[in-house]
């Protein structure tokens, strides 16, 4: 029997080991954590569910994610983005009509410098495409262009990146799956320990180093060594470019440049928990519009789908970067001056405050994959590509079709141990 080596127990390598085994492969799971599921991570330590990771099924339909949920019994939850509430800085609230008008003006916007983007002989940022643009959108009012400029940052969130550093000519090149998004109202995990079970995951085994050749692969971690037929190397791109882990040979020069053109994005949650909603409870998300550059400015009403009065703000790139080095209490202050703009000095202290930090997070080093300037969708191949059939590429930097998604990551999973399988012929 065949011995594979997964390294790495999110959602992808969890995919691939349940594959291979299926398919009679003896497969042992590395993961460096003191738990399973990486970039997926729900806390319950406060008493109540919440996913500090990935907490949406994007697009249901034609949907791997959708089976397992189905699989194992998970509930799913509807989550309208388009339900929403939107403050100005004085606390006014801008109008459905307004809020309708800008979406379409910024995707317009959008959309446009895409256009412009693909005349051009060089890769240049999203910023500096709509830049060339907006001289010709007249007459947009103050108000108009503070809550375009509002939708933008919510792209930036969405991708983890600010749009100055994003491609012009990659941007939203990638599949989008119909069907709407889906909160798991319990929590991601139900997915992961269903994908785990049966699985022998070894857990605080901190790969060092791979060495391999033609025949085998042995892989060192912090505590033991494990020889193997072959490895499924599911490492988050940005631990990847920390260059953490040896490979011994080193990885082909073309691997190397893929893994420095790509980027990794952040997104990065501040969850507040008080002891009563002071909020409506109409609507999905509440957006704030800010005088400020960089601030707060989305927030998930988490209350709708737990049934505790909590809030989780969402901040992406630069800005959820920054807010990593300040603590829980500072972060929760910074939050707190935006939240009584817009509903008053009279509303509660939050009685919990958690700040996710996925940048400084070594065995994450960011959220998801991103495009930055002069990357190109080629390089999401050749990351995924094998070397010496003896190490096999997966996770959601891998996948030119669904990247930074679960379900990305998840295919992705199972597109290796296929290869594998293949490959060994069992």
């Amino acid at each position: 029997m065949r011995n594979i080596l997964v390294i790495g127990a999110g959602i992808a390598g969890l995919a691939a080991a349940r594959q291979l085994q299926f398919s009679n492969f003896q497969v042992t799971v590395l993961e460096a954590r003191n738990r399973i599921g990486g970039r997926i991570y729900t806390s319950k330590n406060f008493g109540f569910p919440v996913d500090l990771g990935a907490s949406w099924i994007h697009g249901i339909d034609k949907n791997p994610l959708t089976k397992l949920a189905q699989e194992f019994q998970v509930v799913i939850q509807y989550t309208d983005f388009d339900n929403i509430q939107v403050y100005g800085s004085n606390g006014e609230i801008f109008t459905a009509s307004e809020l309708k008008d800008a979406n379409l003006l910024s995707q317009q916007i959008l959309q446009e410098a895409k256009s412009l983007g693909k005349k051009l002989e060089s890769d240049i940022s999203v910023a500096e495409a709509i830049q060339y643009v907006l001289p010709g959108k007249k007459n947009i009012t103050c108000r108009q262009s503070s809550l375009v400029q509002w939708y933008l940052t919510e792209r930036e969130i969405q991708e983890g990146t600010d749009l100055d550093s994003y491609s012009v000519w990659e941007w939203d090149e990638y599949e989008n799956l119909e069907g709407g998004n889906y909160l798991l109202p319990n929590g991601y995990e139900e997915i992961i320990q269903g994908l785990a079970k049966g699985i022998d995951i070894r857990l605080q085994q901190k790969v060092i180093e791979i060495q391999y050749d033609e025949k085998k692969v042995l892989v060192k971690t912090n505590s033991k060594h494990f020889l193997a037929d072959a490895v499924v190397i599911t490492l988050p791109l940005g631990v990847l470019k920390s260059a953490a882990v040896i490979f011994s040979p080193p990885l082909p020069k073309s691997k190397l440049t893929a893994i420095n053109r790509l980027g990794m994005g952040v997104l990065n949650k501040v969850v507040l928990k008080f002891p009563q909603a002071f909020w409506s409870q109409d609507y999905d998300i509440i957006g704030y519009v800010s005088e400020k550059d960089k601030d707060f400015s989305v927030f998930l009403n988490l209350n709708r789908y737990i049934s505790v009065p909590v809030l989780v703000a969402l901040t992406g790139g630069s800005f959820a970067r920054s807010l990593e080095a300040l603590s829980e209490v500072e972060i929760g202050k910074r939050v707190m001056k935006v939240l009584r703009r817009m509903y008053g000095d009279g509303i509660p202290a939050p009685e919990v405050v958690i700040a996710t930090r996925w940048a400084r997070d070594s065995f994450a080093c960011g959220s998801y994959s991103n495009m930055p300037v002069n990357a190109k969708a080629s390089d999401r191949t050749t990351l995924a590509a094998p070397v010496e059939n003896r190490l096999f590429f997966a996770g959601e930097a891998t996948s030119q079709q669904y990247p930074s998604t679960v379900h990305g990551a998840y295919l992705s999973g199972l597109r290796e141990a296929e290869r594998i399988r293949r490959k060994f012929a069992i």
